[in-house]
């Protein structure tokens, strides 16, 4: 992390990094009137004095110190997960009765992604025909054919 000295100022790109967030982030809330638009340099870099970063600090909730984002609060729910291939969707059909049912996602252009999962789970996640949702795949081999 990126001290913060009084006199001291330091690039979106800095800002960005000891913030973890994206710079374009910052672009975005400057550009919508959340922030405050930082003074430039002669190159028309911006340039975020203690005050500006403090500012920012505050619309993402965090302390005077703190780096990290603040925890979810109740009824917001944020899940990082570590499969990379995700498939969005819209639930065309669920199929089954018992404990299991076969759940098909429409991705469109006439693909479709078929996973079998627990009635109840179904359930939970509210998952009836018309209802948006993503196909997680986390697998050790993927198979190719031409």
């Amino acid at each position: 992390m990126l001290p913060i000295t009084t006199g001291v100022k330091l690039t979106r790109a800095q800002v960005a990094q000891m913030l973890q967030i994206t710079p374009k982030t910052l672009a975005v809330w400057e550009k919508a009137g959340r922030i405050p638009a930082p003074e430039r340099d002669w190159r028309g870099w911006r340039l975020y004095d203690s005050a500006a970063i403090q500012a920012i600090r505050a619309e993402l909730g965090l302390a005077a110190n703190q780096s990290t984002p603040r925890p979810p609060m109740p009824g917001e729910l944020e899940v990082q997960i570590s499969a990379r291939n995700q498939l969005r969707g819209i639930v065309k059909d669920i199929n089954g009765d018992g404990v299991l049912c076969e759940v098909t996602l429409d991705l469109g252009n006439g693909q479709e992604i078929v996973s079998v999962i627990t009635r109840a789970s179904a359930e939970r996640l509210g998952l009836k025909p018309g209802v948006e949702a993503t196909a997680l795949i986390k697998s050790t081999e993927v198979l190719l054919a031409r």
